[in-house]
């Protein structure tokens, strides 16, 4: 095998560094590599993944809602400095009494949705957008799937992400990205830089299809939908060519529109189809209980994303802004910004979806990686910034 030197970005910084590699603790378990075989018959290494962040062997299990809680606001983003070059599984399962039986609710052909955030790049060669101990960090939705892995034999987690971002000169296109790919690219990826967190939410009334006469429909496919149809915008700046960020429209809250479209969906399903979802109702009743708890979380969902209880102009109207930036309507990008902001900073938002669906029933599944694979002594891992 053979691991180019990659080349560093402008601030001198690898995305991925060889040095180190053999000492990693992520050897124990080994890692997945993806590549091409070169004229000289060595495979040549463009990205890594490694197994034991996506076995389903937890290091921690929490049963405790308040626990769980705590975790997610404190403990995982905590101590980073001294967590550098490892990775983190935690699950979070207030209904389970032990870890084996926490471990079997999640079989083959289980999805969840993935709450993704990093953090920035510290040290002595912080990145420029890291203002002191500030960094705002990144958000976006993604699925897990579990799937069986052949070489080993054993479950795992596949992850896909739909990544609503801006391109940029790390040559990331919105759209649905593969963990390798987005994540593990020696090149491109992030997992040598930067803390990221990956929390998968299993929550049956979201995330399992319902059966409406051999018809299957799950609320995860349709956030899945949205997503795609926001990436697309994203690509194109809604016909313009061009998308602007700003504290209306970023990662975090065009994310969050998408949701929040889903869980718009949903209610006029229900009122569109009342007569017909009674009778469903009275022939499926633990469906029926599986149901009420998503129409809860739906308008739970709403009260959260928009805490003033008014929905933004755009988001209740579908309106393409993309291809407008704040000099263009100051006051009205700041005031869709705060109608919403729970949703304008990648931690918050994360923290504040996480924490919903874990009062609702739902087990979490922490997934967290802290600047893996060689070491860098130039960098140091910066935890995202919230309020």
């Amino acid at each position: 095998m053979r691991l180019p030197t990659v080349v560093p970005d402008d601030n001198g910084v690898a995305p991925f560094t060889n040095a180190g590699l053999e000492r990693s603790p992520q050897n124990t378990t080994g890692w997945y590599i993806y590549g091409a075989q070169s004229h000289d018959g060595d495979f040549v290494v463009k990205a890594l993944r490694p197994r034991r962040l996506f076995q389903l062997q937890p290091d921690r299990l929490i049963t405790s809602v308040r626990q769980g809680r705590q975790h997610l606001r404190r403990e995982s983003w905590s101590d980073l400095e001294q967590k550098k070059g490892t990775t983190e599984s935690v699950l979070i399962d207030p209904k389970a009494s032990a870890e084996p039986a926490a471990i079997t609710q999640w079989q083959e052909g289980d999805q969840a949705l993935v709450v993704h955030a990093y953090g920035g790049i510290g040290g002595q060669k912080r990145e420029p957008a890291a203002q002191g101990p500030i960094y705002f960090g990144h958000f976006a939705y993604g699925i897990a799937t579990v799937v069986h892995e052949p070489l080993t034999n054993e479950l795992q987690f596949d992850i896909h992400y739909h990544q609503v971002y801006t391109h940029n000169r790390r040559g990331l296109v919105a759209g649905t990205l593969d963990w390798s790919l987005y994540m593990g690219d020696r090149q491109w990826g992030f997992m040598g830089t930067r803390p990221v967190s990956d929390i998968l939410i299993k929550l049956p009334a979201y995330t399992q299809p319902f059966d409406f006469g051999g018809s299957l429909w799950s609320a995860l496919d349709d956030l899945r939908l949205e997503l795609e149809l926001m990436t697309a915008r994203y690509r194109t700046g809604d016909g313009t060519g061009v998308t602007y960020v700003g504290p209306a429209n970023n990662c975090a809250q065009d994310s969050n529109q998408a949701l929040y479209a889903s869980a718009i969906h949903i209610e006029a399903a229900v009122m569109a189809h009342r007569a017909t979802l009674k009778a469903w109702e009275a022939q499926n009743p633990d469906q029926a209980r599986q149901f009420q708890q998503l129409l809860n979380l739906r308008r739970a969902i709403q009260q959260r994303l928009l805490p003033f209880g008014s929905a933004r102009a755009d988001w209740a109207d579908e309106q393409e802004s993309l291809g407008s930036n704040l000099s263009d309507f100051p006051l009205k990008t700041l005031g869709r910004g705060l109608l919403s902001w729970r949703t304008m900073l990648p931690r918050k938002a994360s923290d504040t979806i996480t924490q919903l669906c874990l009062s609702h029933g739902a087990a979490l599944w922490v997934l967290r990686t802290n600047q893996i694979g060689g070491h860098d002594p130039d960098i140091s891992p910066l935890a995202p910034f919230t309020l």
